[in-house]
């Protein structure tokens, strides 16, 4: 009796697809009028716009091998239209890796990545197509580090191939609560492969823990890259925008670094960089009596003063800072021209080079990847050519 109801109901099921299939074939086709022929040209570019962001998705993914992903774009075909939304949602404290992957647009938020938000990759498109940018200054935010348009607080954070913005109005000399940070780095083993940050005053917020840039672009005017972090900023371009004076006056300074005592293992290492761009800039200012600042192998323009260092008009800071460059080129460099370096700046050798020149400066091998760094030989790369090119094909 069972298998007799069941056939019965298989073939009254057939019968009604039957019909259907064909009452739907005997429609008159409706009249295609500009504006459905528009609306229906809009949904195929959507669908194909969302087919290539899957794609994408999926290569990253992979490359990245995340438990989860996340998505965010602008066009209705991720999880997310805001990036901080995204955030939020990654598992507090999880102990594996979660993805969020960044359509191409410009995202106006700030954005916090809260220290329970462990094990984050954010992945843009491109550091010229995916862009957070806000508009924060310490008088408007409560402070200089409050005013940040990006702030990581969270360990294990890396981010590929996007740009964070400040778009505050450049401080006038003299002017107090101006300074406007684009990205704040407040955790410990947080990594940055071909970013763009952008600002003046205070661009980047080196504060604390270990931290990579690599193949970044930093610009900005006055202490744009500030901080007590202990940080190695590998192959980026860094860019002045600080005002020409007359007479060759200084205007800005790349480095305000802030270690405070020697039992401090903080730093900033510059390796095979470029410095350029407007104004007459200081290398790095002592910001703390202990500050650690060294550039090796790097391209300094006419940007950089003679003088190359400044000792935050405290005479008693030049016996305690360690400010060293290391067979640095070009018209900016010591020996390359006008550069009459201060009596404290220190020209390295080889050997006092060596501790600042690979990963091993923040202890890389052990968190900076993929892949993992090998110390620098030469001129050969830290990071391998297969992978900078794959991701470059993601873009």
């Amino acid at each position: 009796m069972l298998w007799a109801a069941s056939a019965i109901c298989s073939a009254l099921v057939a019968v009604l697809l039957a019909t259907r299939s064909f009452y739907l074939q005997q429609q008159p086709a409706s009249p295609r009028t500009s504006t459905g022929a528009a609306e229906e040209g809009r949904h195929h570019h959507r669908r194909r716009a969302c087919d290539d962001q899957a794609r994408w998705v999926s290569k990253m993914a992979s490359l990245h091998n995340a438990s989860l992903v996340l998505t965010v774009d602008r066009r209705g075909c991720a999880n997310f239209t805001s990036l901080q939304k995204a955030v939020d949602a990654v598992p507090d404290y999880a102990a594996a890796r979660t993805l969020i992957a960044v359509d191409a647009g410009v995202y106006a938020e700030k954005v916090v990545v809260w220290s329970n938000k462990t094990g984050v990759t954010l992945q843009g498109r491109g550091n010229l197509e995916t862009t957070v940018v806000w508009n924060g200054t310490a008088n408007s935010s409560g402070g200089t580090f409050s005013s940040a348009t990006f702030a990581v607080l969270a360990a294990g954070f890396m981010a590929y191939n996007l740009s964070v913005q400040n778009t505050a109005r450049p401080a006038n000399q003299g002017d107090a609560g101006g300074q406007a940070v684009a990205l704040r780095v407040a955790a410990d083993q947080a990594a940055f492969y071909w970013c763009g940050f952008y600002g003046s005053q205070d661009t980047l917020l080196d504060e604390q823990g270990r931290h990579f840039f690599r193949g970044c672009y930093v610009e900005g005017s006055i202490d744009f890259i500030f901080g007590n972090a202990r940080s190695l900023y590998l192959g980026c371009t860094i860019s002045s925008v600080a005002n020409a004076a007359a007479e060759g006056a200084v205007t800005g300074s790349v480095t305000a670094q802030g270690r405070a005592s020697p039992d401090e293992r903080t730093g900033f290492a510059f390796v095979r960089c470029s410095v350029v761009g407007t104004g007459q800039v200081w290398l790095g200012r002592a910001w703390g009596p202990y500050a650690t600042v060294v550039f090796a192998r790097t391209y300094l323009a006419a940007v950089v003063a003679p003088g190359g260092w400044n000792d935050w008009n405290d005479a008693a800071r030049q016996e305690s800072v360690f400010f060293g460059e290391y067979e640095c080129t070009g018209p900016g460099a010591s020996g390359g021209g006008a550069a009459q370096r201060v009596a404290y700046a220190r020209q390295l050798d080889q050997r006092q080079a060596a501790p600042f020149m690979d990963a091993s400066y923040i202890d890389g091998s052990q968190w900076a990847v993929p892949p993992l760094l090998p110390p620098m030989q030469g001129d050969d790369d830290v990071i391998s050519a297969e992978y900078a090119n794959t991701m470059a094909g993601s873009m």
